[in-house]
């Protein structure tokens, strides 16, 4: 072998300076004998028994890594999950339910809020109208009490003439005083229905006693045909004055008979100058514009 390797190197690597002999023999050996390694060496034949069983074992190991793996995550799962739900999805489930339970109530209120504005209109409006009628009660309430004073500024008016007259002289005309009397009672009646119209019964049955009592100091002194008049008008009055205040109604009733027949029968008076104060010429109930002797509305 050794003569077989000088033959092949040539002569002129042999003799190298640089190099020894034995290591550039060496290499060369190295280099004809690893083909012939490499020729004998024998052909795979695949994994051995020992390779497939631990590749089964270690297969197995990390099935069972597997499984053991996602057992914990299924138990920290069902153990999370429940924690999960009641921290914050049933929170929210719960604020929705609470919501839609406010959204009703809010509904219901907001109907019971319309339904309170419709009363409040309502009310509104009736209040509107009892202004109205109270404004229209105040105003037929002034009115009456403006006749009330021109009446009473009537007698007033008759009462000065009256002392006016008996003051001037004891000559003076009866038939005047009578006259001025029976208009004192016109008045005194017409005073007293519009107090029974205003349910004042005490000043009303008061006016009715004054004016009996003029008509039954008139009665002796009148004609014969009139006296029967003024005994049924103060038979009249006597029962309106019976019927008060226990019963105004028919107290009314008379004084209205009592008031039309003073007015039927009552005479013209007789023109007689008196001092500076005017008498009224005509038989009418008062002096005023607003009163004559038309019968009044009883209330």
């Amino acid at each position: 072998m050794a003569k077989r390797v000088k033959d092949s190197v040539p002569a002129e690597e042999i003799v190298q300076e640089d190099k020894p002999v034995r290591e550039i023999v060496a290499n060369e050996i190295v280099a004809v004998e690893a083909p012939q390694a490499e020729a004998f060496a024998p052909a795979p034949t695949g994994p051995t028994l020992g390779q497939r069983v631990r590749w089964f074992f270690g297969f197995l190991l990390r099935l069972i890594l597997t499984l053991i793996v996602l057992g914990i995550l299924a138990m920290g799962l069902s153990y999370i999950m429940p924690l999960i739900y009641q921290k914050y999805i049933q929170p929210v489930q719960d604020n929705t339910a609470q919501l839609s339970e406010l959204n009703n109530h809010l509904a219901q209120e907001e109907i019971a809020i319309a339904g309170l504005q419709t009363d409040l209109e309502a009310a509104q409006t009736s209040q509107a109208q009892l202004e109205q009628s109270l404004s229209d009660l105040e105003g037929r309430m002034k009115k009456t009490e403006e006749q009330i004073a021109a009446h009473t500024q009537s007698l007033a008016a008759l009462e000065q003439m009256q002392s006016t007259l008996q003051a001037q002289t004891d000559a003076t005309d009866a038939e005047v005083a009578r006259q001025i009397k029976l208009m004192k009672s016109m008045e005194l009646l017409s005073r007293a229905r519009l107090y029974l119209y205003q349910s004042n019964f005490g000043l009303a049955r008061q006016d009715a006693q004054t004016a009996r009592d003029l008509l039954a100091e008139v009665q002796p002194t009148a004609p014969a045909d009139f006296a029967d008049d003024l005994a049924e008008v103060i038979h009249r009055l006597d029962l309106a004055l019976a019927n008060l205040p226990a019963f105004p109604v028919a107290a009314s009733d008379d004084l209205d008979i009592a008031w039309q027949i003073l007015l039927g029968g009552l005479p013209q008076p007789q023109a007689t100058p008196v001092s500076a104060t005017p008498v009224p010429a005509e038989g009418t109930a008062t002096p005023t514009p607003q009163a004559t002797l038309e019968p009044t509305a009883t209330p």
